[in-house]
């Protein structure tokens, strides 16, 4: 009886039921009485799910879009700092500053008349020896032409690095001869310029011999070496003067340092007031006087050997010298020495001044040799 029941007519209804309830269909049904029941709860929670999710839309693009801005500028940072290198180098000016000119022209007629009071207002520290080798240079220096200042921007405010171009006429010489002198000009507080002893300061004798490597630097005195080698060939007696009259202003500058160093002892040996130290004071001036003698005549052998060998140093290029040769960072005996280049070595010339000195290249430093020590 009670397998009947279950097996009949009401109990396969009930596995029909169960068998349904199984399905997705049932599942959808269910789902649909749920939400007519519950249709107001249903649609607030579908709108703030959406709400939410709005939310998180905005704040992520809001995320990335400033974050999307710090890349760029980190980008731009490491790019100005570690990318490609931007080009910041000043352009040579060329007679960009009256009063920087008007000094310049000034210098050079001061040099020209060999004027040593107004040479000494017009740099803030003058050497002995600068001071003779521009006397010297006075006596055979007819004028100075054509005076182009170009300059960059010195270290400091108000501060140039300048390479002034001339032409300077020798006595008795028809064609002139151009060249550049690379000069530092400096603004006191009165406003005045003047001419700043690089000697004296190495951070700003770096700064201009970087200034002097640089690409459009480089070019005017190639510009300027070839306009003077040219020059030179084509005016023999021009030449020939200029060969000897380097050596001659070299010997004749270390004539007078020795005359002046014998002096100033003679002058000391004669204050000291006894017997004792005069002779003491004598025998150091007879020594001195040697040794400055001695000095004064190897300067003027190697003058006459200079002139003798000096039609073998090419007025540019490479050049291997014979003789111990100091580099130096300017055109001064007391300028710091930057190099030292040996026997047998090479060096590049750029370019031989009018005032006795050459410009080289050496182990990638620029500096100045004394003309007549190259051979």
């Amino acid at each position: 009886m009670e397998k009947e029941r279950k097996n009949g007519p009401a109990g396969q209804k009930r596995n029909r039921r169960r068998k349904r309830n199984g399905t997705l269909s049932y599942y959808y049904r269910h789902a649909l009485r749920i939400l007519k029941r519950r249709k107001k709860t249903v649609l607030a929670a579908a709108a703030c799910v959406l709400a939410a999710c709005c939310m998180l839309l905005v704040v992520w693009a809001l995320v990335r879009g400033l974050s999307g801005r710090n890349i760029e500028a980190e980008i731009e940072t490491v790019e100005n700092v570690a990318g490609e290198p931007i080009d910041t180098t000043e352009p040579l000016q060329e007679n960009a500053y009256p009063e920087v000119n008007d000094l310049i022209s000034r210098y050079f007629a001061a040099l020209q008349e060999g004027d040593e009071e107004t040479l000494t207002t017009l740099r803030d520290n003058t050497g002995n020896a600068d001071l003779l080798r521009m006397q010297e240079n006075s006596s055979h220096i007819e004028a100075y032409t054509n005076i182009t200042c170009y300059t960059k921007p010195g270290l400091e405010a108000d501060s140039y690095v300048v390479f002034a171009y001339y032409e300077v006429k020798f006595q008795g010489i028809d064609t002139t001869l151009p060249g550049i002198a690379p000069l530092y000009v400096c603004r006191n507080a009165d406003g005045a310029y003047y001419l700043h002893d690089l000697t004296q300061d190495e951070e700003a004798s770096a700064y201009a011999n970087e200034v002097a490597g640089q690409e459009d630097v480089t070019a005017l005195y190639t510009q300027v070496n070839e306009e003077y080698a040219a020059r030179l060939a084509e005016d023999e007696t021009l030449s020939a003067y200029v060969e000897s009259y380097m050596n001659d202003m070299m010997v004749a500058v270390g004539e007078a340092l020795e005359e002046q160093t014998a002096e100033a002892e003679s002058a000391q040996a004669a204050e000291t007031g006894t017997d004792a130290a005069s002779e003491e004071g004598s025998e150091g001036s007879a020594e001195s006087s040697d040794g400055e003698g001695a000095s004064s005549q190897e300067n003027t052998s190697a003058s006459s050997a200079s002139s003798g060998a000096s039609s073998s140093v090419p007025d540019s290029g490479e050049f291997t010298v014979s003789e111990t040769v100091n580099i130096r960072k300017g055109v001064s005996e007391t300028s710091e020495k930057i190099a030292v280049c040996y026997p047998g070595e090479t060096l590049e010339i750029l370019m031989k001044q009018a005032d006795g000195w050459t410009r080289v290249r050496y182990q990638g430093q620029t500096g100045y040799v004394r003309s007549d020590v190259l051979k």
